[in-house]
């Protein structure tokens, strides 16, 4: 087989899997509030992107917010619990860690103070993904304990956490293999263990 074989069998492949990243995403929105009781509350979901860095051509990493539809709603849209965060992870150039694990889903709780989340804005841009993908990762700013079946997370310094990472107080983080996911098991893999964080 040649380059130019090579490189358009290898841009189907990620065409092929965008797409079914893209279906996931939307199957899991949608599902949401009739099979659990969370809801989407970001629209769209969130991702690094550059046009300076190569790095940001290619989206290897695709963040969704939930929350529990059954937490009062502040004025800014957002509501008085954690944030339940999906996060797909298919690649990670950065990362000291062995890739065997990859493609997954992290799927975290993460917890904020009350006054905190009233002062936030409407809404999250998807360039906000960085607030959500660092606190799993940074361990200059984040203490990561990992646990048998989940990472706990908290600020080393809570003025940093509030600078940074919008003042997360703790994450419960628990990962799953992505090929596990089906549509026949969205409910069980995603919205269960959300339940279980």
């Amino acid at each position: 087989m040649n380059s130019t074989n090579n490189v358009n069998n290898a841009f189907h492949v990620v065409y092929k899997t965008y797409e079914n990243i893209h279906k996931l995403m939307d199957y899991t929105k949608t599902i949401a509030p009739e099979k659990s009781h969370y809801v989407s509350v970001v629209d769209k979901f969130l991702r690094y992107k550059s046009d300076n860095d190569f790095a940001g051509w290619f989206i290897g990493d695709f963040i969704l917010i939930f929350q529990d539809r059954d937490h009062s709603e502040f004025e800014n849209e957002w509501r008085d619990g954690p944030l339940y965060v999906m996060e797909i992870e298919l690649s990670n150039g950065e990362s000291e860690m062995n890739n065997t694990h990859l493609p997954c889903i992290h799927l975290s709780k993460f917890m904020y103070g009350t006054e905190n989340m009233q002062s936030w804005s409407k809404g999250c841009s998807p360039a906000n993904h960085w607030r959500f993908y660092f606190p799993l990762r940074n361990k200059e700013l984040m203490n990561i304990e990992m646990g048998k079946d989940h990472v706990l997370i908290t600020p080393i310094n809570q003025e940093s956490s509030d600078r940074h990472y919008w003042g997360v107080q703790q994450i419960i983080s628990k990962q799953i293999p992505l090929m596990d996911v089906t549509a026949d098991n969205v409910v069980d893999k995603i919205f269960a263990t959300f339940d279980s964080l």
